[in-house]
C-alpha cells in the first residue's frame, strides 16, 4: 500500500488488482483517515462548470454524536486528487446534531445539500429538514432554510431530494420526501415539501404516503421507509419507497413488502394517489450480519437522446432461485411510470452463487448513460466482506454491462461499530463503540456522473495513517470506457432450434460509436469459428440452419472513434436441437441407428441424472417421449424395456402418429 499525507488529509492507495473487466479497478482515496469514530452515508457531486472538484458530505461521528462532514477533492494533475475533509461549520446548524445528509444540484450547478438537523433530548423529538444552499461548488453556503418553522410530536427521518432539471415551467424546483414517526413512533407517513425559491422557503407539507389502514388486522401499519422524490423529463415529480402490499381478498390478510409510487404532474401540488409495482422482501440481512432493505433508488432521462423520458427504478431484493441471495434489480418505465419493464439483475455474478449484493445507488447522466454501483459479496468466498462494484447501461436500461469492480480494499463488517448514547454529556467525548446500528455500514452510499466523469463514495474499514480501522469515507473518480460485453442471450446450455437462432448482449458503448466482433465456433478455441462478423448493434440473427450440435460463441467490444477496444467475452454455448421430425427415431439417443440397451442407458440417464453423461445430448426431449404423451417420464423408461426385452410394441412415431 502507497500512503501519500498532504496539506489536511490525502490518502491514496494502489494497490495492484487484477481487473474484472477490460476496465480497471481505479485508485482509491480514503478521505477521512486522521478522525476517530465513524463516517458513513456519504453522497457526491461533481461539479458542473469544472469536474476537477467534487464536493462529498457525509455523516461524521469524530466528536462523538452526528454531525455532517464535508469532504471537497481537486483533481491537480489528471488521476492525483487532494482531499480536504471539515465539519458543517455551527453557523449552518439549527441544532447541535445532524444527520442523514444528501445532495443534489440545480440545472445552474448550485448544491443543494439537505440534512436532518435535531435536538437530543429524548429519541422521539422531532428534528428539522434543513437546507443549505452553495453557488461556488461548496466553497461558500447560504442558510440554513428549514422546510417547516416549528417541531412538532414526531420524529423526521430518512429524507431524500430531488431538483426538477426538466427545462418544463417546475425547472429549478426542489422536492424533498421523508417518513415522519407519529404516535411515539408507532406509525409512519411518508410526507413531501417542494421550494421554488431554491430551498429559501418551502410550500406546504403533503402526506404522499398515508398510514396502512388495514382493517382486516384491526388498525394501522407503518406507511414504509426510504422514500426518494424523482422529477422527470417532463416536469411530472415522482415519490418512490418501500412499503407495503395488502392482499385481503378471499378472507386473505397478508401483508408483504412492496415498492410504492405516488405522481404528481403539476408541480408537487396535488397527487394521483400511492399504488405498488412489485412486492420485495423488504427488511433482512445478509451474510456478515448486515442488515439490509430494498430501498428504491431511482434516475429519470434528461437527455433529449434516444432515451429521453425514460424513469429508471433500481433496488435490493432477494433472487428465486432458492438461496438467500441479494440481487440488485432493475425496472423501467417508458411511459412516465404507467407500465414497469419486468426486473433484471444489474449484477452479473452466476445467479445460483449464493452471493450477496446491497446498498446500491444509480444516476443518469447527460448523455442517457446510466452509472449503477452497490456493495457486494463475491470476492470473498466466506461471504462476509464485501467490495464496491458498478455496472453501466448505454441502452436506456436493456442491458447492464460486464460489472467493474471499483474498491479495492474489503470492508469488513467485524470492523464495524456505532456510536452510543449521544447524551449532552457526550459532546466532547470520544466515540463509544458499542452494538450495531444503521445497518453496521449506515444505510446508502453515492455516485455521479458528468459526462464520462464519475465520481463514486462509500464507507470503507482500511487502516489509514491513524492506525486505525473505523470506518471512513471513501472515494474513487474514473472515467466511461468501453467494457467487456456481458452475454444476454441465449442462455448458457438452452437448446436452440435450427431456423434461427438469436444472439443478445448487453450494449458496451454508447449507442452511436460502438461495433461488435461476434465469433460463433464448435470448439472453444474458435480456430475455425463458422461464424466471425463486425456488427454496429447489440444483436445478431442466425438465420442458416446449423448443424445438430453444441456451439460456442463470444463477443468483443470497440469504440468506433477512438478504436479503444475490448477483449472477447466470457464464452457461452447453446446447442442446436433439430425439429421434432428431424430427429432420428424414437429412443435412439446416441444416433447410431439402434434401438438398443445403450439407449436404456441414456434414458435412465436423462430421467434420472439430468442428462450428464449423455455425449449426445440434442433432441433428447423429443427422443425421450416413447409412448407420444408429451411427457417423459418413467412410463416411457417402462415401454422401451416392453420393447427391448418382452417384444413390446415400437416406440411411437410423432411425426406419423
Amino acid at each position: 500500500m502507497r500512503i501519500l499525507k498532504l496539506s489536511l488529509i490525502l490518502v491514496c492507495l494502489t494497490i495492484p488488482l487484477s481487473s474484472v473487466s477490460a476496465q480497471p479497478t481505479p485508485d482509491n482515496w480514503v478521505v477521512t483517515p486522521n478522525f476517530p469514530g465513524l463516517q458513513n452515508e456519504e453522497q457526491i457531486f461533481l461539479c458542473r462548470d469544472d469536474t476537477s472538484r467534487v464536493l462529498i458530505n457525509h455523516r461524521d461521528f469524530r466528536l462523538g454524536y452526528r454531525q455532517i462532514g464535508l469532504g471537497h477533492g481537486v483533481e491537480v494533475v489528471p488521476g492525483f486528487w487532494l482531499w480536504t475533509d471539515t465539519l458543517m461549520s455551527t453557523d449552518f446548524q439549527v441544532f447541535n446534531r445532524q444527520s442523514d445528509p444528501v445532495m443534489t444540484v440545480n440545472s445552474s450547478g448550485d448544491y443543494i445539500l439537505c440534512q436532518l438537523d435535531y435536538q437530543n433530548d429524548s429519541d422521539t423529538d422531532s428534528s428539522h429538514v434543513a437546507f443549505i444552499v452553495s453557488q461556488d461548488c461548496g466553497d461558500t453556503w447560504l442558510g440554513p432554510y428549514t422546510v417547516s418553522d416549528t417541531i412538532g410530536p414526531y420524529f423526521e427521518d430518512k429524507q431524500f431530494i430531488t431538483c426538477d432539471r426538466s427545462g418544463s415551467i417546475y425547472d429549478g424546483n426542489i422536492y424533498v420526501s421523508w417518513t415522519r414517526f407519529l404516535n411515539g413512533l408507532s406509525t409512519t407517513e411518508i410526507e413531501l415539501a417542494r421550494s421554488t425559491t431554491n430551498g429559501a422557503t418551502w410550500d406546504d407539507i403533503v402526506t404522499v404516503g398515508p398510514r396502512f389502514n388495514v382493517t382486516c388486522l384491526g388498525g394501522e401499519i407503518y406507511a414504509g421507509q426510504f422514500s426518494q422524490p424523482l422529477a422527470g423529463a417532463d416536469g411530472a415529480v415522482y415519490v418512490f419507497w418501500q412499503g407495503w402490499d395488502v392482499d385481503s381478498t378471499g378472507g386473505n390478510c397478508d401483508i408483504f413488502p412492496g415498492i410504492q409510487m405516488n405522481k404528481s404532474t403539476d408541480g408537487g401540488l396535488t397527487w394521483q394517489g400511492p399504488r405498488t409495482l412489485n412486492r420485495v422482501d423488504g427488511y433482512n440481512f445478509v451474510d456478515g450480519s448486515v442488515d439490509v432493505y430494498s430501498q428504491p433508488t431511482t434516475a429519470a432521462d434528461l437527455s433529449g437522446g434516444p432515451h429521453a423520458g425514460n424513469l429508471y427504478l433500481q433496488y435490493r431484493d432477494t433472487s428465486s432461485n432458492g438461496f438467500f441471495d441479494s440481487d440488485i434489480m432493475f425496472r423501467r418505465s417508458l411511459d412516465t411510470g404507467h407500465t414497469w419493464s419486468p426486473p433484471i439483475r444489474v449484477n452479473d455474478d452466476p445467479p445460483d452463487a449464493d452471493v450477496d449484493q446491497f446498498h446500491n445507488w444509480i444516476v443518469c447522466n447527460e448523455e442517457g448513460v446510466l452509472v449503477s454501483i452497490w456493495y457486494d459479496q463475491r470476492d470473498d468466498p466466506s461471504h462476509q466482506t464485501f467490495t464496491v462494484y458498478a455496472g453501466y447501461s448505454y441502452d436506456g436500461g436493456a442491458t447492464w454491462t460486464t460489472n467493474h469492480r471499483i474498491s479495492l480494499d474489503p470492508i469488513d463488517p467485524t470492523l464495524l461499530a456505532h456510536v452510543s448514547g449521544e447524551s449532552p454529556g457526550e459532546l466532547n467525548s470520544p466515540a463509544s463503540v458499542q452494538s450495531p446500528m444503521a445497518g453496521k455500514i449506515a444505510e446508502y452510499i453515492g455516485v455521479d456522473c458528468v459526462y464520462d466523469k464519475i465520481a463514486a463514495t462509500w464507507t470503507g474499514t482500511a487502516a489509514g495513517p491513524s492506525g486505525g480501522t473505523s470506518q471512513d469515507v471513501f472515494a474513487a473518480n474514473w472515467h466511461l470506457q468501453v467494457m467487456t460485453p456481458r452475454l444476454i442471450e441465449p442462455i448458457n446450455g438452452i437448446p436452440q432450434s435450427t431456423d434461427s437462432i438469436f444472439l443478445r448482449w448487453a450494449t458496451s458503448w454508447k449507442e452511436s460509436d460502438d461495433q461488435y466482433h461476434v465469433q460463433v465456433a464448435s470448439n472453444t478455441d474458435f480456430l475455425l469459428p463458422i461464424l466471425d462478423v463486425t456488427v454496429d448493434s447489440n444483436t445478431y440473427l442466425i438465420n442458416t440452419g446449423l448443424d445438430q450440435r453444441m456451439w460456442y460463441w463470444r463477443v468483443s467490444a470497440q469504440s468506433i472513434a477512438t478504436a479503444e477496444g475490448t477483449g472477447y467475452s466470457a464464452i457461452d454455448s447453446f446447442y442446436v436441437e433439430l425439429a421434432e421430425c428431424d430427429c432420428p427415431h424414437q429412443g435412439d439417443f446416441n444416433a447410431d441407428g439402434f434401438l438398443d440397451a445403450l439407449d436404456l442407458n441414456d434414458l435412465i440417464d436423462i430421467l434420472f441424472f439430468a442428462g450428464a453423461n449423455i455425449t449426445d445430448p440434442l433432441c433428447t426431449t423429443t427422443r425421450a417421449d416413447l409412448n407420444c404423451d408429451n411427457t417423459p417420464d418413467a412410463l416411457d423408461l417402462n415401454y422401451l424395456i416392453e420393447h427391448l426385452f418382452f417384444a413390446g410394441p415400437v416406440p411411437c412415431d410423432p411425426c406419423n402418429p
